[in-house]
Order: structure tokens, then C-alpha cells, then sequence
């Protein structure tokens, strides 16, 4: 009698344990991990200004980490998993670039033929500066570029018409 009460609470036992190994594998797969609070304490300047833009707040009047990590924990939790997706986009908008167009022809083929997205395109006026600086253009085009769009600097001087 002891013996078959034994074996049952052995195969009780060995069913808890696989559903929880079970259980740990699904909350693995569907992300529960990545729903882990983080410490914006614990980041850096660059990181708190990385999850602010992918949250889409400005921070320019904001010159002291103490006040951006503020506005990071006054504009909601910050999760694992937003701060790992944050860091990825910003790799990938580092190595964003900008088509420098050679001349009219050029222009037409990326832009007018293929019509395959939507353009961004800052046009220079012969010798003179553009509007937009390169530091605000090169900013403009990491936004821009998360959304799809392409961009592209057409100088008018390079173009002998």
C-alpha cells in the first residue's frame, strides 16, 4: 500500500516538474523575459537618449543625464525588451546613408523610373549652401530612415544644366 502511494505522489511530483519546465520554455519563447523591468539609473547618457527618440520625446533643453533619466521614468516603465529593440534601431540607423545624386539622369533613375518608396531629397541651388545643415540632415535622415523613407542630396552645381 505504501508503495503504490510512494509511486504516486513520484509521478505527482514528476508532472509538476515537466509543466513547469514546460511553462519555462514558452514564456521564453513568447518574450516573458524580455518584460523584465530596467533601471534607467543603470544606463548610460546615450542610452536614455536612444529610448527617448524611439519614444519619439525631444530632450534638447535637457543638457544633465539626471534630467533625461527623469523624463525616461516620467514617460512610462522601461522594459527589457524596449530597451534591446532601442539599441538595434540605432545600430541600424548608424549605418543609414544618403544618395548623393551625380546629376539629372542619375536622379531620374533612383527616383522617378523605379517609383519604388518615397523620397526624401534636399536640392542645392548652384553655389550656394544648403538650408539644411549636414549635422540636422544627417539627424533627419536617421529619423526618416526607420519609417522607410529614402533620402538623397541633389547639388545643382554637379549638374552641368
Amino acid at each position: 500500500m505504501w508503495l503504490k502511494l510512494f509511486f504516486l505522489l513520484l509521478y505527482f511530483l514528476v508532472l509538476f516538474v515537466l509543466a513547469r519546465f514546460f511553462e519555462a520554455i514558452v514564456w521564453y519563447e513568447t518574450g516573458i523575459f524580455a518584460t523584465q523591468l530596467v533601471d534607467p539609473v543603470a544606463l548610460s547618457f546615450k542610452k536614455l537618449k536612444t529610448i527617448l527618440e524611439c519614444r519619439g520625446l525631444g530632450y534638447s533643453g535637457l543638457p544633465e543625464k539626471k534630467d533625461v533619466r527623469e523624463l525616461v521614468e516620467k514617460s512610462g516603465d522601461l522594459m527589457e525588451g524596449e530597451l534591446y529593440s532601442a539599441l538595434k534601431e540605432e545600430e541600424a540607423s548608424e549605418s543609414v546613408s544618403s544618395t548623393n545624386f551625380s546629376g539629372e539622369m542619375h536622379f531620374y533613375e533612383l527616383v522617378e523610373d523605379t517609383k519604388d518608396g518615397i523620397w526624401l531629397v534636399q536640392v542645392i541651388a548652384n553655389d550656394r549652401s544648403p538650408l539644411v545643415g549636414k549635422i540636422h540632415w544627417e539627424k533627419m535622415v536617421k529619423k526618416v530612415s526607420r519609417f522607410g523613407i529614402r533620402t538623397g542630396t541633389f547639388n545643382c552645381s554637379s549638374d552641368p544644366r
